[in-house]
């Protein structure tokens, strides 16, 4: 049975006669007629009764009808997921994120308006050693965490891990400073870090090296290097110490609105480098989901795609 024919009978059945069936689908009676007479042969039983107001099924053709029906309903239903799964509207993203992102960012990036609502998004909170690691072993589609900061003049490298992939920047942001609402400096408009006493918190290398060199470098700037410190496990555990009293951290401003009352944030009064969030994925990843959530992803006020050292590795003349 081809499903023209079926059309075909249904539109008799729907309609009871066999010339408006025909003005419906567009056609002359003669075709429609061999149509229905090719399917009865093929099935070898009777499907319609013809009488001079129309038709009417038989019980074979009442149980044709309904069957019919059904595997039309099938197909378009087939038809919609097919074209959704080929354009990324309906799947699975999986993403393994970098702990020191922020959460307010992955809502953006993966909110329903972006992916649709028939996507299903597993993130996993790793460290930002373990997100190149899970893309590369394909246990992620695409990975998100924080780049470390680049001296001027110098080519972005962040090791082997990264080779083969695919890394872009999603977001960009500046450095504050979240202090105890008892604090002195909680009432300045802007902080100096380099007034502020040697406690601070900061957030291990082993959970986010990306933030932490950023980090650093901010308190080196500043002439805080040699001051005391306290590692913790993750940004809301910095902001755990802080309001525990253990010192101070820098977190992202987009961290910021995240803080609770007991801490006031605070821009810092000298500059400090951008901080970088960027998604890394294989090249040779197929997943439509991936590329309709890279297409969100990219489309940022500046899209940045990095340089050849975190890009995909080329093999040379060798092979290597």
């Amino acid at each position: 049975m081809d499903l023209r024919g079926l059309e075909c009978f249904l539109a008799v059945a729907d309609h009871g006669s066999v010339s408006r069936a025909a003005a419906h689908l567009h056609m002359t009676q003669p075709p429609l007629t061999v149509r229905l007479q090719s399917l009865e042969r093929e099935l070898g039983v009777e499907l319609l009764v013809r009488h001079s107001k129309g038709v009417e099924l038989t019980a074979a053709g009442r149980l044709l009808a309904e069957r019919a029906r059904r595997l039309f309903a099938e197909l378009a239903q087939t038809r919609e997921m097919v074209r959704a799964v080929g354009l990324g509207t309906r799947g699975r993203l999986s993403v393994a994120v970098g702990h020191t992102v922020s959460p307010r960012l992955l809502a953006r990036l993966t909110g329903s308006p972006r992916l649709g609502p028939d996507v299903d998004v597993a993130l996993t909170d790793v460290s930002d050693a373990d997100v190149i690691e899970r893309v590369h072993r394909r246990e992620a589609h695409a990975g998100l965490l924080h780049l470390p900061p680049v001296e001027p003049g110098q080519a972005r490298h962040a090791g082997g891990r990264a080779r083969g992939l695919e890394v872009a920047v999603v977001a960009r942001d500046r450095l504050a400073v979240v202090l105890p609402e008892r604090h002195p400096a909680a009432g300045f408009d802007r902080v100096d870090l380099a007034t502020l006493a040697d406690d601070r918190v900061v957030v291990a290398d082993a959970v986010g090296e990306g933030l932490a060199a950023h980090v650093r470098t901010a308190w080196s700037s500043a002439s805080k290097a040699s001051a005391t410190h306290h590692e913790a496990g993750s940004v809301a555990h910095a902001l755990a110490l802080v309001e525990a009293g253990a010192g101070v951290t820098l977190v992202p401003m987009e961290h910021t609105a995240l803080v609770w009352p007991g801490l006031v944030p605070r821009p810092l009064r000298q500059h400090t480098g951008v901080v970088e969030t960027a998604v890394c994925w294989r090249p040779d990843e197929d997943s439509p989901v991936l590329r309709r959530f890279l297409r969100g992803a990219l489309s940022t006020p500046e899209p940045d795609v990095l340089g050849p050292a975190l890009g995909r590795h080329e093999p040379d003349a060798t092979g290597e």
